[in-house]
């Protein structure tokens, strides 16, 4: 690590008995010692504290406050590398973005070699890395991929690159297995250790009671949640009186060809994809400032895939396994018997088919759920539900009006 930056210096020959030149760190010879560098940001938590090299930035461990930080999806998201859209030509956070990648299809003999744009890096890079090719970004919204081919200046990539019709169904559907990415990874690291703290509480199911209230309230009494999924278990096919099996991996076709027909579907209309609800606590000077709000996220339009959607249902009762597991680790042995039953529950005691997702400075030190968030985030963007109406505009973004009159003058 460099040391300090010297001050800056005077090229005025005022109070000079010699040349700058030869001054001890001269600002011609020596430049490199006035180049500005970023300082190595503060950890969650050190695990081995590393030994002091004499340097003048110095590993530290975060702040309660720092923590609250890292713990917000919103910041995390704003806080990503800025990359200009191609579509639209704005400068957003690339967390508001998707990255597309063009891939070389293979050719035969006597056919010229054609490229297609693929989304790149929307899954997690340990089940796919990115591609280190040339890229461009456009907007997380699906209603403005049609308007790619006329936007993107795909002779910049290469001659015969060409933007494939299922391109919106692919970007959807990685993003769905994104989210099923980040709940694997996260129940692998809090089935690590114990849950010491109850405010270190990730994923919780609520009461039918909490779910009433919910529901009854529009709003969600928890002040740490990110976000509220009600995803009910999967029900069998009428017709071959068989339960889909869960499944992430699914192929192009059958994404595209969703059986909308399903009595699920068919009965009544979907819900909307997701809703804002305030959060509320009993903080009294919360009437004072304006409520944070949480999105309620409908498994049904959420994953409207069977296969997609029973895997969702799994991931959460099996992250809520290992909640549960952690939670009997931390009590001493006396208090707890792997032969002793819970009571069953009865009447609004029982569990709903809504999942509390929470995120704090307590969560940051058993694991980080930020990244779940921003999946879930991303994805109801790309849904349009983020700016669909002049109602729920975007709250994260300057001069948010521009999507709706986009979107006019191109309908």
């Amino acid at each position: 690590m460099k040391n300090t930056i010297p001050g800056t210096p005077s090229f005025t020959s005022e109070g000079r008995t010699h040349s700058i030149l030869l001054d001890d760190a001269n600002p011609i010879t020596e430049g490199h010692l006035y180049n500005r560098h970023k300082s190595l940001p503060p950890r969650v938590r050190l695990v081995k504290p590393l030994q002091d090299t004499g340097a003048h930035d110095h590993p530290r461990e975060m702040t309660d406050e720092e923590r609250e930080w890292w713990s917000s999806p919103y910041l995390r998201m704003l806080a990503s590398p800025l990359r200009e859209c191609q579509i639209t030509r704005k400068k957003l956070p690339c967390d508001f973005l998707i990255r597309l990648a063009p891939v070389r299809l293979p050719a035969s003999q006597g056919v010229c070699e054609q490229q297609i744009l693929v989304p790149d890096g929307i899954e997690h890079p340990k089940f796919k890395p990115r591609r280190s090719t040339p890229a461009c970004y456009i907007v997380c919204w699906k209603d403005a991929l049609p308007y790619a081919t006329s936007r993107i200046p795909l002779r910049k990539f290469s001659q015969n690159l060409i933007v494939q019709p299922l391109l919106s169904a692919r970007i959807g559907y990685q993003l769905r297995l994104r989210v099923l990415q980040e709940l694997e990874l996260l129940t692998k690291r809090l089935a690590a250790g114990p849950l010491d703290d109850p405010a270190a509480t990730v994923l919780r199911r609520l009461t039918r009671s909490e779910w009433n209230v919910v529901r009854q309230t529009n709003s969600i009494p928890h002040k740490d949640a990110v976000a509220l999924m009600v995803v009910p278990p999967v029900n069998q096919n009428p017709e071959t009186k068989e339960k889909p099996q869960p499944s992430a991996q699914m192929d192009i076709a059958d994404v595209v060809q969703i059986d909308t027909n399903s009595s699920e579907t068919s009965s009544r209309r979907l819900p909307p994809l997701s809703i804002l609800h305030p959060v509320t606590d009993d903080d009294l000077g919360s009437s004072l400032l304006p409520n944070a709000q949480a999105p309620l996220y409908h498994g049904l339009s959420l994953f409207p895939a069977r296969p997609q959607r029973a895997a969702l249902h799994k991931a959460l009762c099996k992250l809520l396994e290992v909640e549960r597991r952690a939670r009997s680790r931390a009590l001493p042995a006396s208090d707890f018997s792997e032969n002793e039953k819970s009571p069953r529950a009865r009447g609004d005691a029982k569990g709903s088919h809504a999942f509390l997702l929470c995120s704090n400075q307590h969560t940051a030190k058993r694991a980080d759920v930020v990244p779940l968030a921003i999946a879930l985030w991303r994805l109801r963007m790309w849904e349009g539900q983020a700016y669909g109406s002049a109602v729920e505009t975007s709250h994260w973004e300057v001069d948010a009006g521009w999507r709706l009159s986009w979107a006019e003058k191109m309908y």
